[in-house]
């Protein structure tokens, strides 16, 4: 499990936070955290962005300063005059016990803008349309995976060429990493027939199935029309995906197949 922390619930301490854009260099995490360490401080809460060597990067610190002498104006002045620090930015809390980074904005994905959404977000998308309307939710569900997948697939299979990677089987094989890295779920096995054509793939922890309960069939349809489409663009023709087993039914994964409509 990797926890995007992005704000920060701790009742009764003092929390601040730092957004420092630096060169990436060996030995940078290293010194900032050593200069907070012996400052008495502790840091809750450490990500940072990717940055090739000698390119800026951001490191995001949520920190608690309630035990500690040093102010947040003190060690943000303080590393501001490191040789490798470009800008220091100071998040200061509107409330006590409680810290946010509204200093980072937009969030990215590697080179393209992103949002996140928890699980109660996730529940008005994939739980409560088909309460309001029914078998039609599960078709706009469908069909929003579809034109979903093929979206993804055009961009992450330019990306595989750029590396070099021009085989069906490479393609499909990156798809499934970045399906997991996301938190659709965990692939954990994944078999590609490219002549037939055909998909078959086992996926642990699908979030659409398990947000969804228990059902008495299988339950996914927007990530089922995303692998469709995906697919689809992947073999050019017209595909469709079955989710043969599923964990709202009882079983322990959920197993989806890809098969061309043509």
């Amino acid at each position: 499990m990797f926890n995007l922390q992005r704000y920060m619930f701790y009742i009764g301490r003092d929390l601040h936070g730092l957004l420092v854009r630096a060169i990436s260099l060996p030995g940078v995490l290293a010194k900032l955290s050593s200069i907070i360490a012996e400052r008495g401080l502790n840091i809750l809460y450490c990500s940072t962005t990717a940055a090739e060597e000698h390119e800026e990067g951001i490191i995001l610190l949520f920190i608690d300063f309630t035990d500690s002498e040093t102010r947040p104006q003190e060690l943000a002045e303080e590393l501001r005059r490191l040789d490798f620090v470009r800008e220091v930015k100071l998040i200061t809390p509107k409330y006590e016990g409680f810290i946010v980074d509204d200093v980072s904005f937009p969030l990215m994905v590697g080179s393209e803008r992103a949002i996140l959404m928890t699980e109660a977000a996730l529940r008005g998308l994939f739980i409560d349309i088909r309460r309001h309307i029914g078998s039609g939710g599960e078709a706009i569900l469908y069909f929003l995976g579809t034109e979903v997948g093929k979206s993804l697939a055009k961009r992450y299979m330019k990306m595989a060429e750029e590396i070099g990677v021009e085989d069906l089987e490479g393609k499909a094989h990156i798809a499934a990493g970045l399906f997991v890295s996301v938190g659709y779920g965990l692939v954990e096995s994944l078999e590609i027939d490219p002549e037939t054509p055909r998909i078959r793939l086992r996926v642990k922890g699908c979030i659409e199935c398990e947000l969804g309960g228990s059902a008495e069939k299988p339950y996914s349809q927007f990530l089922r029309g995303m692998l469709a489409g995906y697919a689809s663009v992947l073999f050019k023709r017209d595909m469709m995906a079955k989710e043969t087993r599923c964990i709202a039914m009882g079983d322990p994964y959920c197993e989806f197949e890809i098969i061309s409509l043509e």
